[in-house]
Parts: C-alpha cells; sequence; structure tokens
C-alpha cells in the first residue's frame, strides 16, 4: 500500500495560513513538497523522511511562525482500532527496547470494525496497551504512541501513527515554554 501522507502539519487558522505555513516549509526544506490534503488548519505532506524534516523545522522555523505542530507518521491506516492496534504493536516491537517507557495519545476517534461502533478513548487506549509490554510512564515517557485520526477529502478517514519519542513532534508552544 502506498502511503498517502507521512508528515501532518497544524497551522493558525485561515487559507492565508496555510499559504505561508506551505511557504515556510518548502523555503527550509529548498525544494516543494507534495500536499496530499489540506483539511482545515492541517497539511498533510508526503516527505521522503519525516522524522529528519520535522528536526529540520523545529531548528529552522521562524520565531513568528504560523506551523503550531508538525508530526511525523511512521504509518498511515484505516481508523479500525483493530488496523491501528496490529500496527502499533509491530512499530513498538521494531523500534522499542526493554528499558522504555510508553505512553499513548490518541487524538480523534477509532471505530470498532467488529462491533461497527465508534469507541470511546479510553476503551481504545486500554485495548492498544494490552498488548505493549513495557512500563507505562504517562508523564515522561520516553517512547510515544500517537495516533491522530484526519478527515480527507471531506469523507475518507485515516489514522496517523507515530512510535518514536515525544521529542520527535515539533511544537510551536513547547518551543515558546522552552526558550
Amino acid at each position: 500500500m502506498v502511503k498517502p501522507f507521512n508528515l501532518i502539519v497544524s497551522h493558525e487558522p485561515g487559507l492565508h495560513n496555510m499559504r505561508r505555513a506551505l511557504r515556510e516549509i518548502e523555503h527550509i526544506l529548498g525544494r516543494r513538497v507534495t500536499v496530499f490534503d489540506s483539511p482545515i488548519s492541517l497539511l498533510l505532506l508526503s516527505v521522503d523522511d519525516p522524522y529528519s524534516v520535522v528536526s529540520k523545522l523545529a531548528q529552522d522555523l521562524p520565531p513568528d511562525t504560523v506551523v503550531l505542530r508538525a508530526i511525523p507518521l511512521d504509518r498511515v491506516v484505516s481508523p479500525y482500532l483493530e488496523d491501528v492496534s496490529e500496527a502499533v504493536w509491530s512499530l513498538v516491537e521494531k523500534k522499542s527496547s526493554t528499558s522504555d517507557r510508553f505512553a499513548i495519545r490518541l487524538e480523534g476517534k477509532l471505530y470498532s470494525r467488529k462491533e461497527g461502533i465508534l469507541l470511546g478513548s479510553r476503551e481504545a487506549i486500554d485495548y492498544i496497551a494490552s498488548k505493549i509490554d513495557l512500563r507505562v510512564d504517562l508523564s515522561n515517557p520516553t517512547l510515544l504512541v500517537l495516533v491522530k485520526t484526519v478527515r480527507v477529502y471531506r469523507s475518507l478517514h485515516y489514522a496517523g501513527i507515530m512510535v518514536a519519542p515525544p521529542t520527535s513532534v515539533f511544537s510551536r508552544a513547547k518551543r515558546r515554554l522552552d526558550k
């Protein structure tokens, strides 16, 4: 399956800010990027290496950037709990060590294919965590499992999954707090 996008960038609201965010990103990367879609206040981008792109953005975005967050993705799957869980378990197995402490953040909702219903966040997180054999640490994890659901083309939904250290996500708010 071809990845539709592997980087989620949130920006301040408005068409002008979406265009400015895209210009800032392309200026830093020195090339045009492929935009998969641009739902409200988001850019769904396809880049060669999302982790290195986010690292470069964190270093080079101007202090007054309209970019709020940039999330590199390891996988993009359907927003069904069963699909998300399988992908997360596989990624955790590949990317973790026994000393890692993890936390799961779910942004958006997942569906149960088996039951055909929208699940509560707690239920989905408990199910995903059930097969992760690492210590849970919600305040200071070394490994963050971030699942973000997005709607594209006005009707399709995807779940973007990142399994990486929390510092892999660029956050304008966190950057300002750190200074």
